[in-house]
């Protein structure tokens, strides 16, 4: 008899283990989802001047949908053939509804750009809109 309570007991704790390590594992993965990369920002918190102080780059979001950008280098941004010199140049901005911002240069030559929004605060600069690698941090200097 003692053996049958003791089994019971075995599995009756490997059930409640069972779930007490499944709800651990569910309060990590979405807890871990929470916190992870950029966030959505509210597109009229947006507009003002980025700046990332070691290059001294420049990235001006109007109001308007207009935004400049001063001071970016090659690696910087995508240029098409990679030959153009770079100057300082503008164009639009459209918010999406997720975590970016795209920039849409007006000079022919150069690919949209993308800003990951981390708040209205800090932005990442991304050319490669399929994935490339963030190239520069800008933090908001002055409000527009």
């Amino acid at each position: 008899m003692d053996t049958q309570v003791d089994m019971k007991t075995a599995r009756g704790m490997g059930r409640s283990g069972f779930v007490a390590v499944l709800g651990a594992l569910m309060t990590v993965l979405v807890s871990g989802c929470i916190g992870l990369g950029p966030v959505h920002v509210d597109p009229d918190d947006l507009p003002g001047v980025y700046r990332n102080d070691d290059t001294g780059a420049e990235i001006r979001l109007e109001a308007d949908g207009r935004f400049s950008a001063v001071g970016l280098s090659q690696d910087d941004v995508a240029i098409d053939e990679g030959t153009a010199p770079l100057d300082d140049f503008g164009g639009t901005w459209d918010p999406t509804p997720s975590n970016f911002v795209y920039l849409q240069p007006e000079p022919d030559g150069m690919s949209d750009i993308q800003l990951w929004t981390v708040s209205s605060k800090k932005v990442y600069l991304q050319p490669d809109v399929d994935g490339g690698p963030i190239t520069l941090t800008l933090v908001k200097v002055k409000e527009s």
